[in-house]
Parts: C-alpha cells; structure tokens; sequence
C-alpha cells in the first residue's frame, strides 16, 4: 500500500496475520489504546492506514490519535476480523487497503466539528476537534462540460451544482454529500471525497472472487457481515445504482443492502427489487465473467447484463430505477436535422455521412435516458422512458432513420436530406410547391411548373 500500514489489535487471532504481508504491525489492545496506535502510524511513517479490529468500529479517541500521528483526513480504513478465518481475514484487509491505494492524493473535504465524543485534552488538539465532511468534487479533466452534459445540476437537490461555464462549478457549503450527482454522471466525472467510484472498484476487484456475498450498508448504519461475507460501508447507499447489483451477481456473488432509514437511502431496497426483477427467470448459467469490477452507469449496468441474461433474450422492461432509456422515434417526423444527436451527453445518439446516405443511430447501451433529445428534438419526434431493452444491449448501434445522399438537378449541389427538404417547403412560403429535386436556391428562383428531370423522377 503505497503510504500505508496495517495495524492489527492484538486481539485477534494471531494466526489471522499469516497471510498478511509484513506491513502488518500487531499493536496491544489496539481498539483500547489510542496511544499505542499513533506511535506504530508513526514509526511506519504512514499516512494511510488499514485497521484489523477486533470491535467493528474505530472510536473517535482512535481516529483522532491517528489523525494527529499523520493519517490523511479520509485515509483510515477499518475492518472487524474477530471470528474470521485467517484467509477471510487476509482478505477483507486486502480490499480495504485497495480501496486506500485508489484515494485521490491530497484528498480533502470540508472542516467541520467533530461528531463523536472525544477527551477534554483532544478539544485542545485540532486533530482532535476538527473532521472532514465528505463533499462532492469535479474531476475537470473527465468532465464533458455544463453545455454537453450539466445533468448533476438537476441532480443537486441543495442546488449545490452550478452550470457555469465551461464546466458546473460545486460550493462546498450548500453541498451535503447525499451522492445523487455521483451516481448520475455517465462520465466518472464527479466523486464524495474519500469514496470514489473507483475506490469501490479496487475494494470489490479483491473481495469478490473470495466470498459468498457483499453487504453494502450506509455509515449510518448499524451493520454488519456474516462469515464469508465482506462488509463495505458507503457514505449514502444512494451512490448505489443497479450497475453495483448486476455487476456482482455477474459473478455470483450475493448482495444485501443494509440502509440507515433516512432520506439518504429511500430509494436502495427500489434498486435491489429492479435488479431482481430483471434477472427473475432470465438469469443463465455463466461460462464467462466480465473482465474487472465497473461501477460507473450505464456500462456497469450493460457489462453485466451481457454475462448474465440468457442469450437471444427480447424483453423489455420499464422501471424508473433503469439506468437505461428506451428511445423511441417517429420516422414520419424526423428531419434527420441532427439536433439530438448534438445535445446527447452519451453519444447514444449519433447522425452518421456516410458515402451514400444520412443515417440517424442509437447506441442503446449508452443511452442514460435523460430525454435531453426530446426537448431539443424541433419535430417533437423522440420520446424516452427509463427502461432496458435486453435485446439492444449489444455493442452496436442500430439504424433509426435515414435518407440516401442527391443533389441538385439545376446545379448540382448537395442537397439536405429529403424529409428535412420536405419539412422546410412546408415551413418556407416562397418554397411551397417547389420541386424536392431542387436546392433552395433554385427552388426560389425556378418557376413552379418547372418540370423535374425524368431521371430525378426516377429517383
């Protein structure tokens, strides 16, 4: 762990260090002994810290004494091993020290007081007195932009998230961590400080191939994992999307969701019953996994649907906890103007030239179904509800609508597709009536009975 040790309580199992490497440093009475902890963080000169404990959590005299010997403010990281096997054991360490090695450098959040109960002599230390509050950051370089994109705006239920130009700007002081703009930026571009997306990631990659089940709880919660199971903990279970479920169910692993029964997690037992009822009597045996552990929505969401639905599966399923739209088009009124695929954060939308024809495609695997193509849409040909079409899942993007390449018959010029040519003699006065075969130039200036070329006819 790069900057980081591990202390164990003395209390555990000795033989729950075996597989430990030797950066595992035994401390007496860990949990008890404040002290004793911040001298071995201090010896070991680190700034990350995995605790083995044989209690479930650290006490507030605990982390502040490691706070004050050097730990990061979001860089301790602890787990219970007491009645677990020693490969349990290695393992739950092995994922938490993962989740350390993924922490931003210099991760910071907001100053607050702390919470949790401490001693008269920490009121007089800043470490002691003082924690960070979990906020919301941008990462500018995965940012798309508040023009492309600004979906965390609306997200923002403390309207926290500004959309400034070239990019949302967050205020630390209206922000309440409740994770909603995470879990709902396609791009990876925003994170709670201390609990990245990717930070989960590394954490599942090591505990999933070495147990029976994962039990996500809220920090709020009183929660806790039975034996072959891992415990992590997150800062809101509102960070937790379907893509999170499906990705481990991918690889057999069983999932319980333990919230804290405040607002911050209404909607988790939603998820878990849409994960379920999406794979209810779909569910195949799998010869395959997918390759790493993906959070971020939509792909996590569609790398696991594609290892574990049945192949050949063609249902369609609406729910407004899908991290998936399900686009519709009416062909009769669409332009091909291009206007939705420019506004489509995702890209899901795109108007394809190629050599001969005009083509509009969905990619229905990227489509996040935010409907920004339907308010931009100026034929109001585009509807989209939440909802997973299994049969769309693949890689590739199918063909909505299409005009073939023609030009001109007076000039030669390129001519817009034909729907959009139709729409504009039905718009424009001085182009009523004129020829389809004509460019809008020589359709003004033609005389209406100008008869078209039999080869334009033809076509």
């Amino acid at each position: 762990m790069n900057g980081g040790t591990v202390l164990l309580c003395s209390r555990v199992r000795v033989d729950a260090s075996a597989q430990l490497d030797a950066s595992g440093i035994v401390v007496e009475d860990l949990c008890e002994r404040p002290a004793a902890a911040a001298a071995a963080l201090r010896e070991a000169e680190a700034t990350r810290v995995v605790l083995g404990l044989c209690e479930r959590r650290p006490s507030a005299e605990l982390v502040a004494a490691l706070r004050r010997a050097g730990a990061a403010p979001f860089g301790i990281e602890a787990v219970m091993l007491a009645g677990r096997r020693p490969d349990e054991a290695a393992r739950l360490v092995a994922g938490a020290r993962a989740r350390l090695d993924a922490l931003a450098p210099g991760e910071r959040g907001r100053s607050t007081v702390n919470g949790g109960a401490i001693s008269r002599r920490s009121l007089f230390s800043l470490g002691g007195a003082l924690a960070q509050a979990r906020i919301a950051v941008l990462d500018q370089t995965a940012c798309v932009g508040s023009s492309r994109c600004g979906l965390c705006v609306g997200r923002c239920p403390t309207d926290a998230i500004t959309a400034t130009a070239p990019l949302p700007t967050i205020d630390p002081a209206a922000c309440t961590a409740c994770g909603l703009c995470v879990a709902g930026c396609p791009h990876e571009a925003l994170r709670l400080t201390g609990a990245a997306t990717a930070q989960f990631e590394a954490q599942l990659e090591q505990l999933a191939p070495g147990v029976s089940g994962i039990v996500f709880a809220c920090e709020g919660a009183d929660a806790d994992a039975p034996p072959g199971w891992a415990l992590v903990e997150l800062p809101t279970l509102a960070l937790l999307t379907p893509g999170w479920l499906f990705q481990l169910r991918a690889r057999d692993v069983e999932v319980r969701l333990v919230p804290c029964g405040n607002a911050c997690c209404a909607g988790a037992h939603a998820v878990e019953a849409f994960v379920a009822g999406v794979l209810r009597d779909r569910e195949s045996s799998r010869d395959t996994r997918p390759e790493r552990v993906l959070l971020t929505e939509p792909l996590a969401t569609v790398e696991a649907l594609r290892h574990l639905v049945r192949p050949g599966s063609t249902a369609v399923i609406e729910a407004g906890e899908s991290p998936l739209g399900l686009v519709a088009l009416d062909a009769e009124r669409c332009t091909l103007c291009g206007v939705c695929a420019a506004v489509c954060p995702t890209e899901a939308l795109r108007l394809d030239e190629t050599a001969g024809e005009t083509v509009l495609r969905l990619r229905a695997d990227a489509c996040i179904g935010c409907a920004r193509c339907v308010t931009a849409c100026p034929e109001r040909a585009l509807g989209v509800r939440p909802g997973i079409d299994l049969a769309r899942l693949g890689p590739g993007a199918v063909d909505l609508a299409g005009a073939r390449h023609e030009t001109c018959v007076a000039c030669g010029a390129d001519l817009p597709p034909r729907p959009m040519r139709r729409r504009l003699r039905e718009l424009l006065p001085e182009l009523s009536g004129a020829p389809l075969e004509l460019c809008a130039r020589c359709a003004t200036r033609a005389p209406r009975r100008q008869a078209v070329a039999p080869a334009a006819e033809a076509g």
